[in-house]
């Protein structure tokens, strides 16, 4: 009961320092996102090689190569809302990493996650990854809070029910070698219920979308969550590890608490800007 309420708290902590800043004001939910950009790639170092890093360090090998390609990554920010030309180049570079992950966790002989145990990689996949999601709320061309929100959402109740139904009845499980836990039943019922929200959503949330296309937003975003989870999984049970960090209790790192978004947000992002040609 006692990691129930921590793990409640903790995730509770988390939705607040990401929800205030994103209807507070875009640029301070901009450096919430380059904060969260910085201690992911360390979690994620740490979590891949023997890397003994540290944040503040005279070795440049140690903490200064990790600003320098991380803060242009973030740039891009910026970039991606002036140039469509650069977004799509940007876009498609992430969603190609994405889906070697995928396939690499599916069909493991295709692509060897040990390629990626390199800081350059890494970057692209989470930092690439993260300037996707931040920038989503100006993905139809205005900043739109409402976009992120739903799409969080979608994702937490997922990763919710996926819990619940796995516990309640989880009996087969979905990729066994991965992530043993993690069950069909509980992979269906997250889909489900992100499909019950996102007909919510269509009456709702004053966003130009059909009910339809809710509805294709609300799978894709389910099913590559998952898949994001396990592409994490395989990460920390290559490194032999639990969590990926220690930084949010009852959750374990960051990167623990985000590996859903940072996997599904990219195809999203792509989605959506195929609606808006499509419409």
């Amino acid at each position: 009961m006692k990691e129930f309420y921590t793990r409640s708290f903790t995730a509770l902590a988390y939705a607040i320092v990401l929800l205030f800043p994103l209807f507070f004001n875009q640029y301070l939910f901009y450096i919430v996102g380059f904060i969260c950009s910085l201690i992911l790639v360390f979690e994620f170092i740490k979590l891949v090689s023997d890397y003994n890093h540290k944040f503040l360090s005279f070795d440049s090998g140690k903490s200064y190569l990790i600003l320098y390609l991380t803060f242009p990554l973030y740039l891009s920010l910026f970039i991606l809302s002036k140039y469509p030309e650069f977004q799509l180049v940007f876009l498609i570079i992430i969603v190609t990493t994405n889906v070697l992950l995928g396939f690499s966790l599916l069909k493991k002989k295709f692509f060897s996650f040990s390629i990626l145990k390199n800081r350059f990689v890494g970057h692209f996949y989470l930092v690439g990854s993260l300037v996707i999601f931040f920038s989503m709320s100006n993905v139809l061309g205005t900043y739109d809070p409402l976009i992120i929100l739903s799409f969080l959402s979608l994702i937490w109740i997922s990763d919710s029910a996926a819990y619940v139904f796995g516990v309640s009845f989880g009996k087969r499980p979905l990729l066994k070698s991965v992530s043993p836990k993690k069950s069909i039943e509980g992979f269906i019922g997250g889909v489900i219920f992100s499909i019950l929200l996102s007909l919510v959503f269509s009456f709702y949330i004053n966003i130009n979308f059909s009910m339809v296309q809710w509805l294709i937003i609300a799978v894709v975003t389910s099913v590559l969550g998952t898949l994001g989870d396990l592409v994490q999984s395989q990460f920390k049970r290559e490194a032999g590890v639990k969590d990926s960090g220690k930084w949010l209790p009852g959750h374990g790192g960051l990167y623990d608490r985000m590996d859903s978004i940072i996997f599904a947000a990219p195809f999203i992002y792509l989605l959506i800007k195929i609606f808006e040609y499509v419409s």
